[in-house]
């Protein structure tokens, strides 16, 4: 664009702004046409420029939101998919131990600052430092603490009540519950991440207080994990907190598509039950014959009477209560038998 063509660009604009156009709409087109003209140099052509002065009515600018398309950093499809694996497991896992019904489902993946996750947590809050050996750095497990005690009124026989005093989260009951809670979604959490990587999580210690907390610095990100857990009427969350550092090392395998996530070649079973059918021991049972009596004369049974039964032409040869073979009944070397002749179903 020439030097020519800026000037009269921006005379125009000058013209506008001072009250040649009569509408808001137009000004405001006008002052962005200006600035354009201005500072834009070669990046807006002639008619672009008369483009924007050619707006009129309120009608002519749009709004945009800039938060409406945000770019997603949280593509972690693999995450995700270890994350309801999870939940599946953890509701298996928690509803035998309570021998209740508990649901627990996987509900948002999100990223924050540490000092933002930590100052969210109530106080006291049932915390654990976890290691994932190999990954560098550690993470944390924050359970909500009324949650934790419906679960502790469960495990005794309770209903979920949970207590109204805000400090029996920290009790000594509350604490080792909650370790017992650990024990069992460890093994859980292990079994959640095996098909994507060998993370194997190792409790380091239990606090009830986050200020007790030391996990890098306060800027450090971190992903939020949430899950939410309902049992006898309540219902909370926990979440795992797992710094940026700390899963950098597989960042690229929790990216990646979890379509396409590559089945392990498992040996072929058949072979092997099918040898191990052949030795199983299966009690059978004949049916040589059934006898119908009336109420009133089974009652009058007495030791030594006799209900006669006459001798079956073949016999039932059953497993449980499946019938298998047809036979006659006969004795084979002192010991009642039954001589196949053919199978129940020809």
């Amino acid at each position: 664009m020439s030097d020519t063509t800026q000037a009269n660009g921006a005379q125009d604009a000058d013209a506008v702004a001072s009250g040649e156009a009569g509408s808001d709409g137009t000004r405001e087109a006008a002052a962005v046409a200006q600035a354009a003209a201005a500072g834009a140099g070669n990046v807006l052509s002639e008619a672009e420029a008369a483009a924007l002065l050619e707006a009129t009515g309120a009608g002519g600018i749009r709004p945009y939101d800039m938060c409406a398309h945000r770019i997603n950093r949280m593509s972690l499809p693999n995450l995700e998919y270890v994350a309801r694996g999870f939940a599946l497991r953890a509701t298996s896992a928690l509803g035998a131990l309570l021998d209740r019904e508990v649901t627990v489902r996987f509900e948002a993946l999100d990223r924050r600052k540490k000092a933002d996750l930590l100052a969210a947590l109530p106080n006291p809050a049932p915390l654990a430092v976890l290691r994932l050996a190999p990954l560098p750095e550690l993470g944390l497990l924050t359970l909500d603490p009324k949650l934790l005690l419906a679960l502790l009124d469960g495990f005794f026989g309770g209903t979920g009540k949970v207590s109204a005093d805000p400090m029996a989260a920290a009790s000594g009951a509350a604490q080792r519950f909650f370790g017992v809670l650990l024990k069992r979604l460890t093994a859980e959490f292990n079994a959640a991440w095996a098909p994507v990587s060998a993370v194997q999580m190792e409790v380091m210690k239990q606090e009830h207080d986050a200020r007790f907390i030391q996990l890098g610095a306060a800027d450090d990100a971190f992903l939020l994990v949430r899950f939410i857990a309902e049992f006898g009427g309540t219902t909370g969350s926990f979440d795992w907190l797992l710094s940026e550092a700390q899963l950098a090392p597989i960042r690229e395998i929790l990216a990646a598509d979890g379509s396409a996530q590559r089945s392990r070649e498992q040996p072929s079973w058949a072979p092997t039950l099918a040898q191990a059918l052949q030795g199983a021991q299966v009690e059978m049972r004949a049916v040589l014959r059934s006898a119908e009596i009336s109420l009133r004369e089974l009652v009058m049974l007495a030791p030594g009477d006799v209900i006669p039964i006459e001798a079956p032409e073949q016999a039932v040869l059953m497993a449980e209560d499946v019938p298998l073979y047809h036979g006659r009944f006969g004795v084979s070397q002192g010991h009642n038998a039954l001589k196949i002749l053919h199978g129940a179903s020809t």
